[in-house]
């Protein structure tokens, strides 16, 4: 159960500040209402809280991102937003905003930059597992920057070169390179770039055997990182740690696997923190700690796939049985014995012609050994046997056992079919019975699909006109006169009333937006702000041309429940919608000026988890800010 991790290097400096930088620097924000400097202040807060908070980094640099007159400080946000989504695995997004990047810096003539950042992209497809293609563009980098006599970024192409050699199993040439890297960081003393490559070499050393040169700069990795107040290096090291000495010293393996785990949840690392949990829980079951271990396993399970998880499922089975919980211990030897056969199954379908192709060469092999065998023993007869009688009787022996053979031969394979006969009629009755099985769970999944739709529609667009109907109760007041206050209630409720009428006839949910996504947006705002409660403004900015309508329906579904949430929990008096459009992408921007709400907080309902589930379904992104006391802000982006 070997994990060790590997640090991918980025363009950029790597900065490392105590507590009272940052509040320096957030004294300098507070201070000032200048746009450029506001956004300037908010991205060195984001680069000095990327080692220590990357869900409070991130927060700050989308912040930063709403300045855009500036190319310069704008190429150096979306890099920074390009690393924090690198480093919490968002490959996809970390890839848009780095060719943001580059494209802003080919506007202003910057190739050495343009050059630097391509080092990022070399890391990602590294994290890809393009392993060659890293090796290609890297080597081009490295080549640009020697010509240049740039040895820092020459230096960060070698380690990530080393890391993919590591990948493809080169260990002796990632040695080479990380070394090479190593010397030129430290010679220029680059000391945050020194401990990136640290525990890379240790992880390389280890992979190639030599468990003490790994043990060394691991350890190195440790000093230096306990120096720099390096968190997150720190986590990954102890988790290099924790494997190498899982077997040689359980207690040592379990202190550093107990200090990984802290600083990855300190950190939100969720990345590889199921091998640690996996980890941990194993060292625990062999102490006989079946209740700690148990709950290690627990909660590696949720992440953990593959060969990894039946082996977490053996050990659960292992723990709950040295409890004395037998039912337990038999459901997850059975879940461990299904996932393994699937794996089996999957992989001996892959390796089928090429354990076909190695029984027929072994085959032919015994054949023709065979016959050397009866020719050396023919020859040898005949030279013992020279006289025509002896020669006679051979050959009437060897017939007399020849024929023995055929008949041996022969009930044997009818042995055999009548076997075979005996298996496929096992295997096609299991067939059978798997095919009865997976109709069964259609059919249910069927229904539970079709629960799951006329709750998410009842919820959406009912939802929203009840909220509507409750703001023109609270806004009643008898000095608008009683006619107009009736009529606005009785065209709500009509409307309320031909949408329950429209489900339950089980036709389309909700209206088509037969004028178009913003029109209806509109129409909307104008009923709810009719109310006087709140004030809903919609502004488009740049959008002309309409929409497929299936997405236009799920764009307007997710609207109508930002805007019930609105009226329901933000106490706000205004609102804004904001609808553009940029390189092919819709972008929406809705905010209020409410109470806000703490993201981190467990959320109940299904409002915000339907709308995740909507923009998933339409291969949008959905990025959502808010605090207490200063309203909601959600980002909409999803691809025309």
């Amino acid at each position: 159960m070997k994990h060790l991790v590997i640090l991918l290097f980025l363009t950029g400096s790597v900065l490392y500040s105590q507590n009272a930088k940052i509040d320096s620097v957030r004294t300098l924000l507070n201070a000032t209402q200048d746009p450029f400097e506001v956004a300037s202040y908010q991205l060195q807060l984001a680069a000095l809280y990327e080692r220590v908070d990357l869900a409070a980094g991130k927060k700050l640099a989308y912040k930063a991102l709403q300045f855009e007159e500036n190319d310069s400080l704008s190429a150096e946000i979306n890099n920074q937003l390009g690393r924090f989504h690198f480093f919490t695995a968002q490959l996809d997004s970390a890839v848009y905003f780095f060719e943001n990047t580059i494209h802003l810096l080919e506007k202003l003539n910057m190739p050495a930059r343009v050059a630097a950042v391509n080092i990022s992209l070399g890391a990602i497809q590294l994290r890809r597992g393009n392993y060659n293609q890293t090796i290609k563009i890297l080597t081009e980098s490295a080549t640009y920057f020697e010509n240049a006599s740039d040895t820092i970024n020459m230096a960060k192409c070698y380690s990530n070169i080393a890391s993919a050699f590591a990948e493809l199993e080169r260990y002796p040439k990632a040695i080479e390179y990380s070394e090479k890297a190593l010397t030129m960081f430290r010679k220029t003393k680059q000391t945050p770039f020194e401990l990136i490559t640290l525990p890379n070499l240790a992880t390389q050393y280890y992979k190639n055997g030599d468990t003490l040169n790994s043990i060394k700069y691991n350890d190195q990795a440790v000093a230096l990182a306990t120096k720099l107040g390096d968190k997150r290096s720190l986590s990954i090291t102890y988790n290099n740690l924790g494997d190498i000495y899982l077997e040689k010293d359980p207690e040592k393996a379990k202190a550093y696997l107990e200090q990984t785990l802290r600083l990855k949840n300190e950190l939100n690392l969720i990345k590889g923190i199921e091998i640690t949990q996996s980890n941990l829980g194993y060292i625990h079951l062999k102490n006989k700690e079946y209740k700690e271990a148990i709950g290690y396993f627990d909660e590696a399970a949720t992440q953990i796939k593959g060969r990894q998880l039946v082996l977490v499922y053996n050990n659960m089975r292992e723990a709950h049985q040295g409890m004395g919980n037998m039912e337990k211990a038999l459901f997850f030897s059975e879940k461990a014995r299904v996932l393994n056969d699937s794996i089996l199954s999957t992989e001996g379908e892959n390796n089928y012609l090429e354990l076909q192709t190695k029984y027929e060469s072994e085959k032919k092999e015994r054949e023709i050994l065979s016959l050397q065998t009866v020719n050396q023993e023919t020859d040898y007869k005949r030279k013992q046997n020279r006289s025509l009688l002896i020669a006679a009787l051979s050959a009437l022996a060897l017939t007399l056992v020849l024929l023995y053979l055929l008949i041996k031969n022969s009930k044997r394979k009818q042995v055999i079919a009548s076997q075979n006969a005996l298996i496929e009629k096992q295997e096609f009755e299991r067939t059978l019975k798997i095919q009865e099985l997976n109709g069964i769970d259609e059919i249910i999944h069927a229904q539970e699909k079709e629960r799951s739709k006329i709750a998410a529609d009842l919820h959406d667009n009912l939802g929203s006109k009840v909220a509507t109907l409750k703001l023109y109760l609270d806004s009643f007041n008898d000095k608008d006169g009683f006619d107009s206050f009736y009529d606005k209630l009785k065209s709500i409720v009509d409307n309320t009333y031909q949408e329950i009428r429209k489900i339950g006839s089980n036709k389309n949910f909700g209206a088509l937006i037969n004028k178009g996504l913003i029109p209806s947006t509109m129409a909307v705002a104008r009923q709810i702000s009719d109310t006087n409660q709140i004030s809903i403004k919609v502004i488009n900015v740049d959008v002309n041309k309409r929409i497929e309508n299936t997405i236009e329906i799920q764009i307007f579904r997710v609207i109508q429940e930002l805007l019930t949430n609105i009226i329901r929990h933000s106490e706000a008096t205004e609102a804004i919608i904001q609808f553009s459009e940029h390189e092919n992408m819709l972008n929406i921007i809705v905010e209020d000026n409410g109470i806000g709400f703490e993201k981190n907080a467990s959320r109940e309902g299904v409002g915000l988890s339907n709308i995740e589930k909507r923009i998933e379904k339409i291969n949008g992104e959905m990025v959502i800010d808010s605090t207490l006391d200063h309203g909601t802000t959600v980002i909409l982006n999803i691809p025309l």
